[in-house]
Protein backbone atom coordinates (compact mmCIF):
# COMPACT_ATOMS: atom_id res chain seq x y z
CA UNK A 1 0.00 0.00 0.00
CA UNK A 2 1.50 3.14 -1.27
CA UNK A 3 0.48 6.01 1.59
CA UNK A 4 0.37 9.83 -0.73
CA UNK A 5 0.13 12.85 1.33
CA UNK A 6 -0.98 16.20 0.71
CA UNK A 7 0.84 18.87 3.26
CA UNK A 8 -0.44 22.62 2.66
CA UNK A 9 -3.23 25.10 3.95
CA UNK A 10 -5.74 26.00 0.76
CA UNK A 11 -6.14 28.96 2.08
CA UNK A 12 -2.93 30.28 1.81
CA UNK A 13 -2.09 30.14 -1.70
CA UNK A 14 1.08 27.89 -3.69
CA UNK A 15 1.13 26.49 0.27
CA UNK A 16 -2.13 24.67 -0.70
CA UNK A 17 -0.69 22.19 -3.59
CA UNK A 18 -0.66 19.22 -1.59
CA UNK A 19 -4.64 19.22 -0.56
CA UNK A 20 -5.12 20.01 -4.05
CA UNK A 21 -3.41 17.15 -5.75
CA UNK A 22 -5.00 15.05 -3.66
CA UNK A 23 -8.60 16.52 -4.16
CA UNK A 24 -7.48 15.50 -7.92
CA UNK A 25 -6.18 12.29 -7.32
CA UNK A 26 -9.34 11.27 -6.08
CA UNK A 27 -10.75 11.09 -9.51
CA UNK A 28 -7.93 9.35 -10.99
CA UNK A 29 -7.33 5.30 -10.98
CA UNK A 30 -3.47 4.70 -10.00
CA UNK A 31 -1.30 1.26 -10.65
CA UNK A 32 -1.27 0.48 -7.02
CA UNK A 33 -3.40 -0.04 -3.91
CA UNK A 34 -3.02 3.16 -2.27
CA UNK A 35 -4.59 5.70 0.32
CA UNK A 36 -5.05 9.29 -0.33
CA UNK A 37 -4.62 11.73 3.11
CA UNK A 38 -4.91 15.38 2.92
CA UNK A 39 -2.97 16.29 6.45
CA UNK A 40 -3.36 19.87 5.74
CA UNK A 41 -0.86 21.91 8.20
CA UNK A 42 -0.99 19.33 11.00
CA UNK A 43 2.33 17.86 12.04
CA UNK A 44 1.46 15.38 14.38
CA UNK A 45 -0.78 13.94 11.45
CA UNK A 46 2.04 13.14 9.39
CA UNK A 47 3.90 11.57 12.56
CA UNK A 48 1.15 8.65 12.17
CA UNK A 49 2.25 8.10 8.55
CA UNK A 50 5.70 8.49 8.97
CA UNK A 51 5.95 5.78 11.89
CA UNK A 52 4.27 3.36 9.71
CA UNK A 53 5.52 0.72 8.05
CA UNK A 54 4.18 1.29 5.02
CA UNK A 55 6.16 3.98 1.78
CA UNK A 56 4.77 7.43 1.80
CA UNK A 57 4.72 9.83 -1.26
CA UNK A 58 4.35 13.29 -0.11
CA UNK A 59 3.07 16.40 -1.86
CA UNK A 60 3.93 20.03 -0.71
CA UNK A 61 4.96 23.42 -1.38
CA UNK A 62 9.08 23.86 -0.55
CA UNK A 63 10.79 26.75 -0.10
CA UNK A 64 13.60 25.53 -2.40
CA UNK A 65 15.66 28.76 -3.46
CA UNK A 66 14.06 27.65 -6.75
CA UNK A 67 12.34 29.80 -9.95
CA UNK A 68 8.70 29.45 -8.91
CA UNK A 69 7.06 26.59 -10.01
CA UNK A 70 9.84 24.56 -10.10
CA UNK A 71 8.81 20.70 -9.00
CA UNK A 72 11.79 18.21 -7.55
CA UNK A 73 11.42 14.94 -6.13
CA UNK A 74 13.71 14.07 -3.22
CA UNK A 75 13.81 10.40 -1.57
CA UNK A 76 14.33 11.07 1.35
CA UNK A 77 17.70 10.19 3.32
CA UNK A 78 19.85 11.91 6.16
CA UNK A 79 21.59 13.90 3.13
CA UNK A 80 18.28 15.45 1.73
CA UNK A 81 16.83 16.04 5.21
CA UNK A 82 19.50 18.41 5.46
CA UNK A 83 18.20 20.18 2.12
CA UNK A 84 14.57 19.76 3.11
CA UNK A 85 14.91 20.78 6.89
CA UNK A 86 13.57 24.17 6.38
CA UNK A 87 12.15 24.30 2.93
CA UNK A 88 9.12 22.32 4.34
CA UNK A 89 7.30 23.72 7.55
CA UNK A 90 4.28 22.19 8.91
CA UNK A 91 2.65 25.04 11.01
CA UNK A 92 5.40 25.55 12.88
CA UNK A 93 7.91 22.68 13.09
CA UNK A 94 10.07 21.82 10.27
CA UNK A 95 9.81 18.56 8.25
CA UNK A 96 13.27 17.44 9.78
CA UNK A 97 11.94 17.92 13.00
CA UNK A 98 8.99 15.95 12.56
CA UNK A 99 11.56 13.66 10.97
CA UNK A 100 13.57 13.17 13.50
CA UNK A 101 10.73 12.78 16.02
CA UNK A 102 9.40 9.51 14.14
CA UNK A 103 12.66 8.15 13.90
CA UNK A 104 13.15 8.60 18.14
CA UNK A 105 9.76 6.43 17.98
CA UNK A 106 11.33 3.72 15.53
CA UNK A 107 11.89 2.77 11.85
CA UNK A 108 10.81 5.73 9.37
CA UNK A 109 8.37 4.56 6.44
CA UNK A 110 10.41 5.08 3.45
CA UNK A 111 9.63 8.45 1.96
CA UNK A 112 9.24 10.46 -1.46
CA UNK A 113 8.64 14.24 -1.14
CA UNK A 114 7.61 16.07 -4.36
CA UNK A 115 8.05 19.72 -3.76
CA UNK A 116 6.94 22.41 -5.51
CA UNK A 117 8.41 26.23 -5.36
CA UNK A 118 5.89 28.72 -4.51
CA UNK A 119 5.34 31.87 -6.16
CA UNK A 120 2.84 33.39 -3.53
CA UNK A 121 1.34 32.14 -0.33
CA UNK A 122 -0.72 34.98 0.82
CA UNK A 123 -4.11 34.42 2.87
CA UNK A 124 -6.71 34.03 0.95
CA UNK A 125 -5.06 33.58 -1.99
CA UNK A 126 -5.44 30.73 -5.02
CA UNK A 127 -2.84 28.48 -6.44
CA UNK A 128 -0.81 30.96 -8.58
CA UNK A 129 -0.54 30.12 -12.43
CA UNK A 130 3.04 29.20 -12.69
CA UNK A 131 2.30 26.03 -9.97
CA UNK A 132 -1.08 25.37 -11.48
CA UNK A 133 0.53 24.64 -14.97
CA UNK A 134 2.87 22.15 -12.83
CA UNK A 135 -0.20 20.37 -11.61
CA UNK A 136 -0.11 18.04 -15.10
CA UNK A 137 3.81 17.12 -14.20
CA UNK A 138 3.15 16.35 -10.46
CA UNK A 139 0.57 13.95 -11.51
CA UNK A 140 2.55 12.52 -13.88
CA UNK A 141 5.40 11.90 -11.13
CA UNK A 142 2.53 10.81 -8.78
CA UNK A 143 2.12 8.23 -11.41
CA UNK A 144 5.36 7.16 -12.12
CA UNK A 145 6.19 6.98 -8.43
CA UNK A 146 2.92 4.37 -8.27
CA UNK A 147 4.03 2.38 -10.74
CA UNK A 148 7.75 2.07 -9.15
CA UNK A 149 5.80 0.71 -5.94
CA UNK A 150 4.02 -1.72 -8.02
CA UNK A 151 7.37 -3.15 -9.27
Amino acid sequence: MLNIIGIGNTLRGDDGIGPDIIQRLKKQTLPVPHTLADVGSDAFSLLEYLIGKEPLLIIDCAKMGEKPGTVRKFNLNESTLQTLDKAVSLHGMSFGEMYKMAQSLGNVAECTLIGVEPEQMDFGKTLSLVVEKQIPLILNLIIEEAKNYAR
